[in-house]
């Protein structure tokens, strides 16, 4: 497909006059840059001109499109604080307090974020100490916390402005943005998730432990036995004790 159909698709999806005034200038630039022609130029302000009236009139009828092609979630009747107040998810809110407390970032930055920020960033430093990175969206990371995007949000951009994180921006011309590319960058902090043991607390766990070896004293509280005494002890010192035969009648 060249440029002029792929440019032609793409006005046909527009459902926003500013998105067509946007739509417009790229026009203008390609043509700036050489890569499109002029005849395919006027051909398309002459779609977008004709697409710009039927949005007008959609609009003055009262039958304008959606803005968005995506399923649009239906508006709540309750206000922003009624929804605040609201039941929150006990599964969720289990899941935040839990990985919050395992302390993903330094002590001396933990006092800087909320319980909901640190959960988000408990999963942030456990792609960060596996992977090197962390590209998952902000959704992603709300769901796998407990939290809201905008928890999310606040709790990266707090991070970047303590030089614990470097958060890259990937936007898409015309398209949905690519999720932010995510890095640690402070060094205290790396030592640090070098050291931690980031496993989300949900399927795997650490291994390489190892287990305890019992003593025989432990073997004998458990068993319920008496210990033995020393063959070379004195004489009058503790004695194993005696096996007593209990009477019944």
């Amino acid at each position: 497909m060249d440029l002029y159909s792929t440019l032609s698709l793409w006005l046909t999806n527009i459902r926003a006059l500013v998105e067509l005034d946007d739509f417009c200038r790229q026009i203008w630039k390609l043509y700036g840059e050489e890569s499109l022609g002029e005849d395919d130029a006027e051909r398309l302000c002459e779609k977008a001109a004709q697409h710009r009236a039927n949005l007008n009139r959609a609009r003055a009828d009262g039958s304008a499109l959606p803005r968005s092609c995506y399923p649009q979630r239906p508006r709540s009747q309750r206000s922003r604080r009624e929804a605040a107040r609201g039941r929150r998810d006990p599964v969720r809110w289990a899941r935040k307090r839990r990985l919050a407390r395992m302390q993903a970032v330094r002590p001396e930055f933990a006092g800087e974020f909320t319980e909901g920020e640190s959960a988000a960033l408990y999963i942030v430093m456990s792609d960060c100490r596996r992977h090197g990175k962390c590209d998952r969206s902000v959704k992603e990371i709300g769901d796998r916390a407990g939290v809201g995007p905008t928890t999310v949000r606040n709790a990266l951009r707090k991070a970047s402005t303590l030089g614990l994180l470097r958060v890259t921006q990937r936007r898409q011309w015309r398209a949905r943005n690519l999720p932010n590319h995510i890095v640690v960058v402070h060094r205290r902090q790396i030592d640090w998730i070098a050291k931690f043991r980031p496993n989300l607390g949900l399927k795997s766990y650490p291994t390489g432990f190892k287990k305890a070896v019992s003593t025989g004293s432990f073997r004998n509280r458990l068993s319920s036995r008496p210990f033995s005494p020393r063959s070379d002890g004195a004489s009058g010192g503790l004695k194993p004790f005696s096996g007593h035969d209990w009477s019944t009648g």
